[in-house]
């Protein structure tokens, strides 16, 4: 296959609509494979990555913060999320944010991948950590954007999701991604398919 071929939409012309620290907004120009040309396709271009941490007990428990969100009205349960500052590893993003919004230290941080939230009108990825041998460091730093911080049972977790009392899409990423990789251990270890 040929690149005209695995990249079928071609960007004729980019306007850049809206700048800040935070953000642009781009109209793309773009022609489809057919010819035709989609004049000022939206494109919000996020400036800097985010990082998720699943913060997971030693007896499993899942550690999860509720959070207020002004935009959408909705009080609702999260993982600790943010966006990596310029230079920032995501690692230590990871850390930073684990302990401004909950309060914790992970022993140890595993990548577990990335993901692309609004993948048609983005490049926005967002990174998510597992985070182990947890510590309790302090308090939240950031009380103005946490209710509070509590640890729940898989089962528990897995209730609130099917209730749809997480709705936050970093935690049900997140959450899928570690039940997933539960579900298959536990195939692996009793031998199922």
């Amino acid at each position: 296959m040929n690149n005209d071929q695995a990249r079928p939409w071609r960007k004729l012309r980019r306007r850049t609509v809206y700048e800040s620290p935070w953000v642009r907004l781009h109209q793309d120009d773009v022609r489809l494979p057919d010819g035709s040309i989609i004049d000022g396709h939206h494109v919000v271009d996020f400036l800097h990555p985010v990082v998720g941490v699943l913060p997971i007990g030693t007896d499993d428990r899942i550690l999860m913060i509720e959070q207020y969100r002004f935009i959408s009205d909705t009080i609702g349960w999260a993982i600790p999320v943010g966006r990596a500052e310029e230079g920032e590893e995501l690692v230590d993003a990871a850390q930073r944010e684990l302990h401004e919004e909950a309060g914790y230290h992970a022993e140890t941080l595993e990548y577990v991948g990335d993901y692309h939230p609004i993948i048609g009108s983005s490049d926005l990825a967002f990174h998510i950590f597992f985070g182990y041998g947890m510590e309790q460091s302090g308090k939240p730093t950031t009380p103005h954007e946490i209710l509070q911080v509590a640890w729940f049972h898989p089962a528990e977790v897995w209730s609130m999701i099917v209730a749809n009392a997480i709705y936050d899409g970093m935690a049900l990423t997140s959450l899928l991604w570690h039940f997933a990789r539960q579900g298959q251990r536990n195939k692996e270890n009793t031998g199922g398919a």
